[in-house]
């Protein structure tokens, strides 16, 4: 069941500023005589040193690999009983993993739709125990894994959120470890065509992870759901990002650094809500998630999973928190969020995976991240293409939104000073915005101006044809 409510904490503030992104770098000496902070000069940051360092680049298909979406392919009273315009939206977005549970009716309709998205490049991690009524044996889906999406399948999950759903069970604990005791045997005997090679995660947990104890005998990673909350998706007003990953391996896998997976996250846009659980602008959603996933990929997150792809059913009254955490409307039209994914997306990109070659590179900047504002520490990402391009993703660890106004506010952007370790052609983009380039040039060091948003600078050889 995907559908139990979350309980959310964090809260925060602002909104989005439109940023020329490179300028040719401050002469030295500007605002000598005060503060780097103060004079908007480049300070050194703790990833560089104020030194030029190695930078060793993810592969920018892995990570687009890295980014995910819930579906619920057998929801059939909702638009998910569109299956047609389900595949549609996940080619346009570029999204090549979903996250789903087996179907309990066991539907033909189910495994096609599933089948049918694993041949179109899209797999699926699907989760294989369900939560049934008291007294009843909570069932597992291994034959039908097997059988019926082998081909499909990227993981399979243990149960989801027990100590929520099945909160009345005084005994969920124990039902949790047996079914994935359940799940794990299944998936490896010779039964039903033999063991799977896909990974099997633990079950997630809402209220903290030391109630099922250590299952590292009946999982090969695990799986965590850490929502923001209307938060920023990895700020300080909330249980870390870091602090999931670290609390979920301690108890669940007596601290070995197993895979970690966030099989859902995200927000939700329904502004009038009265729950615990706050809601985002659908603009600041809008440059929340990509960092999100940006955010994610450094902290080692295997695959992350965004809830969810469509809002379930239409809610003008913006109150239903469950109704409106989608990418898109209930009318499949696309939110300000589908767009700057599907756009980050389609930039970084890659028909093959890049070879590694590092690029040194140095950064300086401005931003306080110990100050009582709301701007943080400007985080980056290096990324490499196939085609040989580097691409360097920059964004403020900002609050975009204050929880209890309910309201955006604009942070200024943070001059950032970029030393590469060679001369680079250049050309920024903002996928918030779209994907045409601009501020283009042939620069060794030069400044970035970076705000709320993610801005990507992509970097090549200037002997080479871009």
């Amino acid at each position: 069941m995907l559908r139990a409510v979350m309980t959310a904490i964090g809260g925060a503030i602002v909104g989005m500023l439109i940023y020329t992104a490179l300028r040719p770098d401050t002469p030295a000496g500007a605002g000598a005589g005060r503060g780097c902070a103060e004079a908007a000069r480049p300070c050194p940051t703790a990833q560089a040193g104020g030194r030029s360092v190695p930078g060793v680049p993810v592969d920018a298909r892995a990570f687009v690999d890295t980014i995910g979406v819930n579906t619920h392919l057998w929801y059939g009273d909702t638009p998910y009983g569109d299956y047609a315009m389900v595949k549609r939206r996940l080619l346009e977005l570029g999204i090549r993993h979903v996250r789903d549970a087996l179907a309990p009716a066991g539907t033909k309709t189910f495994f096609d739709r599933v089948t049918d998205l694993g041949a179109a490049g899209i797999k699926s991690t699907l989760i294989a125990c369900r939560v049934e009524a008291p007294r009843v044996p909570w069932t597992t889906y291994l034959q039908e894994a097997k059988t019926k999406v082998r081909s499909s399948l990227a993981a399979l999950e243990g149960v989801n959120e027990p100590d929520l759903v099945a909160a009345g069970h005084p005994d969920w604990p124990r039902r949790a470890r047996n079914c994935q005791s359940d799940i794990y045997r299944q998936s490896r005997d010779r039964a039903n065509g033999g063991p799977l090679r896909t990974p099997v995660l633990g079950p997630t947990l809402q209220g903290g992870n030391t109630q099922v104890g250590d299952i590292s005998d009946r999982a090969d990673g695990a799986a965590i759901h850490p929502y923001p909350g209307g938060a920023p998706p990895d700020g300080p007003d909330h249980l870390s990002l870091s602090a999931h990953v670290a609390e979920v391996r301690r108890y669940q896998f007596g601290g070995a650094r197993v895979p970690v997976f966030a099989t859902e996250t995200g927000y939700h846009d329904a502004l009038n809500t009265t729950s615990a659980h706050p809601p985002v602008s659908q603009r600041v959603a809008a440059i929340y998630i990509p960092r999100l996933f940006l955010e994610y990929r450094r902290a080692g997150v295997r695959r992350t999973f965004l809830y969810e792809l469509v809002d379930e059913r239409p809610d003008p009254m913006l109150r239903d928190v469950e109704a409106n955490f989608g990418l898109f409307e209930h009318d499949w039209s696309p939110k300000p969020s589908a767009i700057g994914l599907k756009n980050m997306i389609g930039l970084l990109d890659s028909p093959r995976r890049a070879p590694s070659r590092p690029l040194r590179y140095a950064l300086a900047n401005t931003a306080d991240p110990d100050g009582a504002g709301p701007r943080g520490a400007v985080k980056d990402l290096l990324l490499r293409k196939a085609d040989g391009s580097y691409w360097l993703a920059l964004w403020q660890d900002s609050k975009i939104w204050d929880e209890k106004a309910r309201r955006e506010i604009a942070n200024p952007a943070t001059p950032v000073g970029v030393r590469l370790g060679r001369r680079m052609s250049l050309t920024s983009y903002r996928p918030t915005q779209g994907t045409t380039g601009s501020d283009r040039g042939t620069r060794q060091s030069f400044t970035a101006n970076v705000g709320d948003d993610v801005l990507l600078i992509r970097m090549t050889d200037p002997r080479a044809s871009s």
